[in-house]
């Protein structure tokens, strides 16, 4: 059920900064966590497939 509860927020240039520093430590948890337990798996055929995975309710 959509009910239209929300957030807005504007990414300031300082938040920017801070998550550009923090992308390579947090793509390296995703590796950790979910990539390399894929084995075998076609990773270009998974992410086309995610792609349909809807992001909004």
């Amino acid at each position: 059920m959509y009910d239209a509860r929300g957030w807005s927020a504007v990414l300031t240039a300082a938040g920017l900064a801070r998550l550009e520093r923090a992308w390579p430590s947090n793509l390296a948890s995703v590796r950790r966590h979910f990539l390399d337990h894929l084995e075998g798996v076609d990773l270009a055929r998974l992410a086309r497939a995610l792609q349909h995975v809807p992001i909004t309710g």
